[in-house]
């Protein structure tokens, strides 16, 4: 159990508080974004590789889209904040293909693949959150059973 005495809990508060509040504004913004963005189709226009420094892990590809926004006629170019292996596409053949995409009316260049809208990144974080409420009992349990008194 957490007492607000222990320095340990009071750190594990508030990393758990934190954590809490940033997937609170994650939950927000993509609220947010899906009650005012539009659906338009997009071509993919080009593949953008990020090289992962760590390990030797594949490398991410973002893609780029291009669509021309409802009531105008000037095209729009933007790089979709997610990876193509996370949208479940493979890179090869992807250029020139039409997707249909999500995008604010207000701010165009903030787009998202599919019915996408951004909460996914609240749940690992509330998750997070939940979790280090239970580190300083499963330290202590762990130092318990240790004999570390």
């Amino acid at each position: 159990m957490l007492t607000p005495q222990r320095p340990l809990d009071l750190a594990a508060l508030a990393v758990a508080a934190l954590l809490a509040g940033l997937a609170l504004l994650q939950w927000q913004s993509a609220s947010s974004f899906s009650e005012a963005a539009e659906v338009a189709e997009a071509r993919v226009v080009e593949l953008r590789t990020a090289k992962k420094v760590l390990l030797e892990a594949e490398a991410d590809v973002f893609a780029t889209v291009e669509f021309v926004p409802e009531g105008t006629s000037e095209s729009v170019r933007a790089e979709l904040p997610t990876t193509v292996q996370n949208l479940g596409l493979q890179p090869e053949g992807l250029v020139g293909t039409l997707v249909s995409v999500r995008y604010d009316p207000a701010a165009p260049r903030v787009v998202r693949y599919g019915a996408a809208s951004g909460a996914e990144g609240a749940l690992p974080l509330a998750a997070l959150a939940l979790f280090a409420l239970f580190v300083p009992t499963i330290m202590r349990r762990s130092s318990l059973a240790s004999g570390g008194g």
